[in-house]
C-alpha cells in the first residue's frame, strides 16, 4: 500500500498491530532505541493522572511559551485533527514532519508491530528533536507503568488526580490505579502531586525510590479570591499572588494550575521559569473542549470532553452555578460503553432541563435507545435524538423561549462532531 497522506499513514497505522491497546514497552523501546530517541539531551516532564492531565500540560506549554521556551507537547486524543497531539511551540506540527516521522519510525522498526499510540508516541519525540525542542511534555495516554510514554525516562513526573478509570486494565481501587500512575516516576528524580487526596500508593512509591514528593496541601498551597479570576500560590520558598485564571478550569480543576506552578517554581531546577512567564503563561492558556464557550449563531454553548464521575462532577458543578443564575440547561449527550453510563448521569439528571441524545454513530458507544432509557428512567426529560446537526437545531429552538446554557458533553466524540456542525467561534464574554 502506498501511503501519501497523513490520512493514508493513519488508517493503515490501525491494521498495523493486533490489537489496538497493548499495554508494555519492550516494542516501543526497541524502536526508540533504533531511532536513538531515548535520551532527548533536554529535560523531560510525564503527566498521569486520571483527570487534569490536559489542563495540566496545556498550563505548562503556555508557560514555557511565555518564558522563551521551545516546548514540545505531546498529548491524546485530538477532537478535530490528529496533529493537536504533537505541538511545537504551543502550535502543532505539519502534516510534511509527521510523514517524515511515520517514515523514519517504519524504516526503523523492521518486523516490530506498533499500536497507533506507540507510533504516535515515537512520532511525537522524532518531530521534538527535528525541531529542537528544549523541553519536552509528555501527556500519559492509560495508566503510566506500561504506557508507551514511560519508555522516555522523566526528570520530573506530575501526577494528577487519581479517580476509577479504564479499570479493566489499572486496577478496581485508587491505590491499584496509583501505583500504575506512579509508574512514571524515577528513582531520586522529584515528583509533584496535585490529588488533593492523595492514595497512600504515591507516598510509599516516592519513598521507595527516594525521590523528592512535593504534595499538595503539604509541601504548596494555592488559594482562591471569593471574587474575580484570581488566585495565589505558595511553597516553603515562593509566594505568587494574584496570579491570573485558566478560563476553563473550576475551582475544584485549580488543582492542576497549582501542580503545573509548583513544576516550574522549584520541583526542577532545569525547567524553572520566571514569575513573568508563569503569569502570562496562565493568562494565555488554553484548552480545546474542557469547559469551553463556544458561539453559534448567537446562542452560548459549554463543550466538555469530561467522560468519568470525576470529570462529570466538575461540569456539573459549573452547571449548578449556571441554574444558580436563572440559566436553563440543556446538554447533548453520548457516552463510550467502557464508561457506566448511570454513575455519570446521576451526577447531571437534576440539573439538566433538556437532553438531547446524541447518536455518535460509534459501536463502541452506548446505543441512543440505551441512553434515551436511562435518562427517562431517572426522571430526565428527552428532547430528541440525532446526529450533531440536528442536536444543535433541536437545543437552539427550544433555548428560544428560555435564558439558557446549552451544552455537549460525555466523549471527545461529542465535542468533536458538535465543532465538525458548526459550532466553534469563540465566545467572548
Amino acid at each position: 500500500m502506498t501511503r501519501q497522506t497523513l490520512t493514508d499513514w493513519l488508517q493503515w497505522l490501525e491494521t498495523l498491530h493486533p490489537v489496538e491497546i497493548d499495554l508494555g514497552l519492550a516494542r516501543i523501546t526497541q524502536v526508540a532505541e533504533i531511532l536513538e530517541l531515548r535520551q532527548p539531551g533536554v529535560p523531560l516532564v510525564t503527566v498521569a493522572g486520571t483527570n487534569g492531565k490536559g489542563s495540566t500540560v496545556a498550563c505548562l506549554e503556555s508557560m514555557f511559551n511565555a518564558d522563551g521556551w521551545r516546548p514540545g507537547c505531546y498529548t491524546s486524543p485530538h477532537v478535530l485533527r490528529y496533529n493537536e497531539r504533537i505541538r511545537v511551540g504551543g502550535t502543532p506540527v505539519d502534516d510534511e514532519l509527521i510523514l517524515a516521522a511515520f517514515a523514519a519510525i517504519d524504516a526503523a522498526r523492521g518486523n516490530i508491530t506498533l499500536t497507533y499510540f506507540e507510533f504516535a508516541t515515537l512520532a511525537a519525540a522524532w518531530c521534538f528533536r527535528e525541531r529542537g525542542c528544549d523541553v519536552w511534555v509528555l501527556e500519559v495516554g492509560l495508566g503510566g507503568r506500561l504506557d508507551a510514554t514511560n519508555t522516555f525516562d522523566a526528570d520530573l513526573a506530575i501526577v494528577t488526580t487519581i479517580d476509577l478509570d479504564h479499570t479493566e486494565w489499572l486496577g478496581d481501587t485508587r491505590e491499584a490505579i496509583a501505583g500504575e500512575k506512579m509508574g512514571i516516576a524515577r528513582a531520586g528524580r522529584p515528583i509533584v502531586c496535585s490529588d488533593p487526596n492523595p492514595p497512600e500508593r504515591i507516598k510509599a512509591k516516592a519513598s521507595q525510590l527516594s525521590a523528592p514528593l512535593l504534595q499538595l496541601g503539604r509541601d504548596y498551597f494555592f488559594n482562591l479570591q471569593s471574587q474575580g479570576r484570581q488566585w495565589s500560590w505558595s511553597s516553603a520558598n515562593d509566594q505568587l499572588a494574584e496570579l491570573p485564571r485558566p478560563s476553563w478550569l473550576p475551582d475544584a480543576a485549580m488543582v492542576n494550575a497549582a501542580g503545573a506552578v509548583m513544576a516550574v517554581r522549584g520541583a526542577l531546577e532545569a525547567v524553572a521559569l520566571s514569575e513573568q512567564g508563569v503569569r502570562e503563561g496562565l493568562r494565555q492558556a488554553t484548552l480545546t473542549g474542557r469547559q469551553q464557550l463556544l458561539s453559534h449563531e448567537g446562542y452560548q454553548w459549554l463543550l466538555d470532553v469530561g467522560h468519568n464521575p470525576s470529570a462529570i462532577g466538575l461540569l456539573a458543578e459549573r452547571l449548578k452555578q449556571e441554574k444558580q443564575a436563572g440559566k436553563a440547561v440543556g446538554m447533548a449527550f453520548a457516552l463510550m460503553q467502557r464508561k457506566d453510563l448511570e454513575p455519570v448521569l446521576q451526577q447531571l439528571i437534576g440539573i439538566v432541563d433538556q437532553w438531547f441524545i446524541l447518536d455518535l454513530r460509534d459501536a463502541q458507544s452506548h446505543s441512543p435507545a440505551v441512553v434515551d432509557e436511562t435518562v427517562r428512567g431517572l426522571g430526565g426529560v428527552v428532547l430528541g435524538q440525532g446526529d450533531a446537526k440536528q442536536a444543535i437545531q433541536s437545543l437552539e429552538q427550544w433555548a428560544v423561549s428560555f435564558e439558557t446554557c446549552l451544552v455537549g458533553a460525555g466523549s471527545f466524540r461529542v465535542v468533536e462532531l458538535l465543532m465538525r456542525a458548526g459550532i466553534g467561534e469563540e465566545h467572548n464574554g
